[in-house]
């Protein structure tokens, strides 16, 4: 990596100097113990491992005491206790407080430093819940002094029951004495799990109409500005790296839930609680799976087997195997339950069973560097091909093209061995397993000289007649997120791309060549350059093709979705939903009387309020959630997945906050909803014309509102 790129690296990551008054640096001087609140049960921001507190907030204490100078004396107590004692001006600060208007003249709130969602949970067999509503005359558990309790006192349908501590908050919905508790995700999530709670469920997201998330501040008595101040520069130093090391280290909770909460039935859940799942994998196969110097599985598969481990609670135990061969053969005797990664074939269905693809590459074929460019696959007709034995492509291929000469070979480096020695003119695999495999060896030696058609789509295959483990890691695969693919591919595959050349073996060839060696070398790295310049050409035009597909899909005015990508994502849904039996929703929202904004202000000032309006949608749908303009003043929501009091909610929150919102230049403006769900033998057509004709509906019934046909 080039100097000034590290030297830039480093200065984004390094903390910029606090710049104190002289009126804050008397105060450190003069206040050398700040006395601060903290609860003890508040997982992971803080709590206790083994009597000693820790949690994301001590570690941002640390930091704020490293560059001020401030000393932290931590009063760890239930919240009720630390939030009267600060009221009653006892304790200088408090951690883990919320903005509400009806704290600030007991408060000085620092800025958010994480922000969380509030839940609702239920037991298993609460039945159906359906918003808010469904908590009418039940008893509601919540945590004392919580800052949108009055919020929920004013709903007045619900019975609250109020606990003074997380631990029996949670018993209390365990053992049947509430109905439902509300509290944060991160903090209920880990008591779940720490205890093994099985009997509960996540019913859905608490949204209130000042309350959507659980803003974490620090709360600094009003009589000391001088503290305030401090404490907010040095959150301020706090770097965009050094929040992510403390979320890596701390929020994990947060990331199990990415893909959303997974229902399982109680056969599936006594499945998991009671059976230890044995996996092989391919042990020479990296950067999709492998075996690392330890022995320990590594790879690709392994990332996503800790992320089925979080999602499920599951428990998955490695059966080592010496090569992919021997994996299949221990999936057939039933000395392992599941393949990490296998493709479906017809031969494979007749003793496996496999979940829908969840990682697809591309093959490729590795040569000398001295072999022409391989153009397509019967380029390779009459030479001598590797493939490794078992591999699923071996019979495909041998039946698609009758006419290549495949060799099995026990692994990738067997294969690749054999290509150099000359004993194999190519060798065939993925381009993931080729590439890291030459960035450990083979280097001026080997090439990448070509890509055919075909690709290898990877699912997880469990032993036929396991039709729960099925069931169950189907509904993970179903979960993972496009963001959880990207961490996981963006974590193997450049990192393995960014070592460096072995210059040493190089030099050591070099100094001891004859001229005759010398031109070869030279003729070699001519044809290296080459090969360079046609992958960076390569990756421009993917660059420039990304970029045109971009604007394929892309409205030009509010940079949302188009038409066109719209009717795709619906079709999509629609054969999701056929195959997973899942419902979705759509709506159709129109801005009102937006004729009359054209009108009087101008179509210049109109196409603004298109634009708020689509940051607006872009910052209030879910992450699994698609937004896009259907044309004119009107846009488009698709949400997979769901059910429909959380559409409905979802697009009734959506309407309000636009309703509330203030235009530029142009003042208040009011939106109406077409809202349906997907039902059996939908088309796209039939609904859109559904929420259609609710759109009109709610038009007729006086605009700003939302109606479900």
């Amino acid at each position: 990596m080039p100097l000034f790129i590290l030297f830039y690296l480093s200065i984004n990551s390094i903390a910029e100097p606090i710049k104190l008054t002289k009126d804050e640096k008397n105060f450190i001087a003069s206040h050398p113990i700040i006395k601060v609140g903290m609860m003890p049960d508040f997982a992971p921001f803080s709590y206790y491992i083994k009597n000693t507190p820790v949690g994301f907030e001590h570690d941002i204490l640390k930091i704020i005491s490293k560059r001020t100078g401030l000393e932290f004396e931590k009063k760890i107590d239930n919240w009720s206790i630390i939030y009267n004692a600060f009221k009653n001006k006892k304790i200088d600060m408090i951690s883990s407080i919320s903005y509400k208007d009806y704290r600030v003249p007991f408060t000085t709130f620092s800025s958010s430093y994480y922000d969380i969602p509030i839940m609702i949970f239920v037991r298993d067999d609460f039945g159906e819940y359906k918003g808010i509503k469904s908590l009418a005359g039940k008893k509601v558990g919540v945590l004392r002094d919580v800052f949108y309790i009055k919020e929920l006192e004013n709903i007045g349908t619900m019975n609250l029951v109020y606990y003074d501590n997380y631990t029996e908050l949670i018993e209390a919905l365990v053992f049947g004495k509430i109905d439902a508790l509300i509290q944060n995700l991160t903090n209920i999530n880990y008591l779940i799990k720490k205890n093994l709670y099985s009997n509960l469920k996540l019913a859905s997201e608490l949204i209130l109409p000042n309350t959507k998330k659980e803003d974490l501040r620090f709360g600094i008595q009003p009589n000391e500005p001088l503290l305030g101040s401090i404490v907010q520069k040095a959150l301020d130093t706090i770097t965009k790296k050094e929040k992510e090391d403390l979320v890596n280290k701390w929020i994990g909770s947060i990331k199990e839930y990415k893909g959303g909460h997974i229902e399982l039935n109680k056969e599936e859940k006594a499945y998991l609680n009671t059976n230890v799942i044995k996996y092989c994998i391919n042990p020479d196969g990296m950067p999709l799976e492998g075996l690392n110097e330890k022995g320990e599985h590594s790879g690709m598969s392994s990332d996503y087997y800790n992320l089925f481990e979080k999602m499920l609670s599951a428990k998955f135990e490695l059966v080592k195997t010496k090569n992919w061969n021997e994996s299949i053969t221990f999936i057939k005797e039933h000395k392992c339950d599941m393949l990490a990664l296998g493709m479906e074939t017809r031969e494979r269905r007749k003793y496996l069973n496999f979940t829908s693809s969840y990682l697809e590459v591309p093959l490729v074929v590795a040569t000398r560097v001295d072999v022409p460019f391989i153009n397509q696959i019967l380029d390779l007709e009459g030479e001598k091909i590797g493939i490794i034995k078992g591999d699923a492509f071996v019979k495909i291929l041998r039946q698609k093209y009758p006419s290549l000469n495949l060799v099995e070979v026990e692994d990738i480096k067997e294969g690749l061995d054999k290509v150099k020695n000359g004993e194999l003119f190519a060798y065939i695999d993925t381009l993931a397993s080729i590439g890291y495999e030459f960035q450990q060896k083979y280097f001026g030696e080997l090439k990448i000289a070509g890509k055919i058609s075909e690709n290898l789509k990877l699912s997880i295959a469990v032993v036929k007649e396991d039709k729960i483990l099925l069931d169950v890691l189907q509904k993970a695969v179903n979960k993972i997120t496009n963001e959880m693919h990207r961490e996981i591919f963006s974590k193997w595959v450049p990192i393995k791309y960014q070592k460096g050349i072995d210059y040493d073996l190089v030099w050591k060839i070099s100094i001891g060549a004859i001229l005759f060696i010398i031109l070869v070398v030279y003729w070699n790295r001519k044809i290296i350059k080459t090969n360079r310049l046609l992958q960076e050409a390569k990756k421009d035009i993917e660059v420039k093709n990304k970029e045109l597909e971009k604007l394929a899909i892309t409205d030009k005015l509010t940079n949302l979705y188009n038409r066109r990508k719209l009717d795709e994502l619906l079709q999509h849904e629609l054969n999701r939903s056929e195959r997973f039996n899942h419902t979705f929703g759509i709506a159709i929202l129109d801005i009102d009387y937006f004729k009359k904004v054209n009108d009087t202000f101008g179509h210049q000032a109109g196409d603004k309020v298109l634009i708020e309006l689509s940051n607006i949608l872009k910052t209030h749908i879910r992450t699994t959630d698609f937004v896009g303009r259907f044309g004119g003043e009107e846009f488009v929501i698709i949400c997979p997945e769901s059910q429909k009091d959380g559409v409905y909610n979802l697009m009734e929150s959506i309407r309000l906050d636009i309703e509330n919102y203030t235009f530029k230049d142009i003042g208040k403006i009011t939106t109406s909803f077409g809202v349906t769900l997907s039902k059996e033998n939908d088309t796209s057509e039939s609904l859109l014309k559904r929420a259609d004709i609710a759109l009109y509906e709610a038009k007729s019934l006086g605009r700003n509102r939302v109606v479900i046909n």
